[in-house]
């Protein structure tokens, strides 16, 4: 169901980006501005928690497809927002690490 996607982009963004994203069940998010400058990766990379983007450092695509990713999962128009599968796939792609944390 497009809900069940819905609130995995809020989870997802709250997450990435240590806000609240939505500021009531039925108000809009509070990311809704990251339509404007989706396209414009700096302006959305500084959106990410401190702490994330310095975990990501040198990978700053995988982090911009997830922000990416949770953004479209809160669209306005459930019509829109991707379908579980399909966010699973956007995730499968990004390369996880043996690194130790």
């Amino acid at each position: 169901p497009k809900w069940d996607v819905y609130s995995f982009g809020v989870v997802l963004l709250e997450l990435l980006t240590g806000k609240v994203v939505v500021s009531d069940e039925l108000g809009p998010p509070v990311l809704a501005g990251l339509a404007v400058v989706l396209e414009d990766k700096t302006r959305v990379l500084r959106m990410a928690d401190p702490a994330i983007r310095a975990e990501l450092e040198g990978r700053e695509e995988d982090l911009f497809a997830c922000l990416k990713l949770g953004y479209n999962c809160i669209s306005h128009v459930p019509q829109k927002r991707p379908p579980m599968k399909e966010a699973l796939q956007v995730l499968e792609k990004i390369p996880t690490s043996s690194a130790p944390s």
